[in-house]
């Protein structure tokens, strides 16, 4: 028996045997229609891979572990990405029959050269399998791209770039999140003017995690709204006080301007000077369920929250990839959108999302 550090799947079957992946199942499931000298090929190249149809017994046997790098953005608690880590951490003790270290890599999302730094390091210590996200867009196909190079499968979560090679995907999608988000905005009437209150990141703008989420907003906006004038505001989301002194200048300057949006996660950004500066008439929706975003929709800052449930899409980001890496290595299912939930005040008095 011939020994590899990588556990043979039903594809290296048929390519030693030179025959269908089709024709190996027959095999070795004894359906029938094979000719005897192709049953012995089959099984020769069986004994000689050392293959088995129970891939975490093979990866048992073998003696080695997986690791699945994880590069996220860093996080404090409370943030979206702490919420998804969480997924993360309970996915690897679901999948804990496959033996999986988990590798977490944590980047400056303000910081294009922190996600080179530490997409170097994983590379440098060729993983089993890679998990990231979109923050740096061509920082990420550049890192794709090297992946593919090295033969290390990966997979995107919460966002993904398509056109690339990557094993699998989940995440709601974030153009129809988008456009639901603009829907609720703007479904009871005929709106003429929004404000999109938007986070100042890295100074060079690598950086719009966003960018397709803000697109199906505006997109929906454009078709049904084509005289509307959607505003942009900036806010540095460390500087509370200057955030409250930037939106009092804005809605001074323009008091018609009721209806208010943010698509990113930290929507409660603006929740105090919603508090201190109330308008029956004023609008506003968020995206993400974090602990302050419902905490502002509970005491009706935010009218609606479009969100999904964070930590369960990592959770199956990297269990559903552990999977792959031990048994065929092609997902039933490439693109997995969550389904997407919508919060109201009136819904979310037990709201909690578990993964």
């Amino acid at each position: 028996m011939v020994k590899s550090s990588q556990v043979p799947t039903i594809f290296d079957v048929a390519r030693e045997a030179g025959v269908a992946r089709a024709t190996v199942d027959r095999v070795i499931y004894n359906r029938g229609g094979v000719s005897g000298d192709t049953i012995k090929k089959v099984r020769s190249a069986i004994e000689k891979l050392g293959y088995t149809t129970n891939p975490i017994a093979s990866r048992l046997a073998s003696k080695k572990r997986l690791t699945i790098s994880v590069l996220i953005p860093d996080f404090e608690p409370g943030e979206y990405w702490s919420v998804a880590y969480k997924g993360f951490v309970d996915g690897v003790k679901s999948a804990r029959n496959y033996d999986i270290d988990l590798d977490m890599h944590l980047f400056d999302s303000n910081d294009i050269s922190s996600f080179r730094r530490e997409s170097r390091r994983i590379l440098d210590k060729r993983p089993s399998g890679v998990i990231t996200n979109v923050v740096f867009a061509d920082a990420v196909k550049a890192f794709a791209s090297e992946l593919e190079t090295a033969g290390i499968p990966y997979a995107f979560v919460d966002q993904k770039i398509d056109g690339l090679a990557y094993r699998l995907y989940f995440g709601a999608d974030p153009r129809e999140a988008g456009a639901l988000g603009a829907y609720l905005l703007t479904h009871r009437m005929n709106v003429r003017e929004i404000v999109m209150i938007r986070i100042i990141r890295d100074p060079r703008q690598n950086a719009d995690p966003n960018k397709v989420r803000r697109e199906g907003f505006l997109d929906y906006i454009t078709e049904h709204f084509p005289s509307c004038k959607v505003h942009t505001v900036f806010i540095h989301p460390d500087n509370l006080e200057e955030i409250d002194g930037i939106l009092d200048s804005f809605f001074k300057a323009h008091p018609g301007v009721k209806h208010v949006t943010m698509a990113n996660s930290r929507i409660h950004l603006i929740a105090d000077y919603l508090r201190a500066h109330p308008d029956p008439e004023r609008h506003v929706v968020g995206f993400d369920d974090l602990e302050k975003n419902i905490e502002a929709l509970r005491e009706g800052l935010v009218e609606y929250l479009v969100t999904r449930n964070i930590p369960m899409q990592s959770y199956y980001t990297i269990s559903r990839l552990a999977e792959s890496l031990v048994g065929s290595g092609i997902p039933v299912k490439k693109d997995n959108y969550m389904h997407m939930d919508i919060l109201h005040s009136l819904n979310c008095k037990d709201y909690e999302f578990k993964a």
